[in-house]
């Protein structure tokens, strides 16, 4: 697919959140043998953060970026607030299908989500992840993401070791 097809946009309107949903289920399925409860996992955090959007009537609950390819979306990168750690952010939701890598839009969504951090003024962010993702971490560390947890875990229908990650910001 050629890039000049490829686009970034907020991940606000109706079926985004079904759709990116359903893009973990599906990729994580195929790719690590993960069950449906990822999906699940995935559709609540969206669905909380959409539903703060509407209680508190802005979107500092968080944001979503999806990209685009003709039109489809094909990965998906989220920011929410922190409520465990104030003054925190989490970065949620990286994902991005097959078809989509190597054009540079992961890289994009992801610098979006940290510029977003910036510029709403938080300490640092963390995210959790699974040890396997190589293409993530790789992101991640190359950000200046240190590891500051990790541990074996029984989640979505696999043994995972699961991880924590965090950035200071300056």
């Amino acid at each position: 697919m050629a890039y000049a097809k490829a686009s970034i946009r907020d991940g606000d309107r109706p079926g985004d959140l079904g759709a990116v949903a359903a893009l973990h289920g599906i990729i994580y399925a195929r790719e690590y043998a993960m069950d449906t409860t990822m999906e699940a996992y995935v559709a609540t955090g969206m669905a909380e953060m959409w539903l703060a959007w509407e209680r508190e009537g802005n979107t500092d609950a968080g944001r979503l970026w999806v990209a685009e390819l003709d039109g489809r979306i094909v990965g998906a990168t989220g920011l929410t607030r922190s409520d465990d750690q104030p003054g925190w952010g989490q970065l949620r939701w990286v994902l991005l299908a097959p078809e989509a890598r190597g054009h540079g839009l992961g890289r994009a969504m992801f610098e979006a989500a940290m510029d977003e951090a910036r510029a709403r003024g938080y300490v640092g962010v963390y995210l959790w992840t699974i040890a396997g993702l190589d293409a993530a971490h790789h992101l991640y560390k190359a950000a200046g993401f240190k590891l500051t947890d990790s541990y074996p875990a029984r989640k979505w229908g696999i043994d995972a070791i699961e991880q924590r990650m965090e950035l200071v910001l300056p």
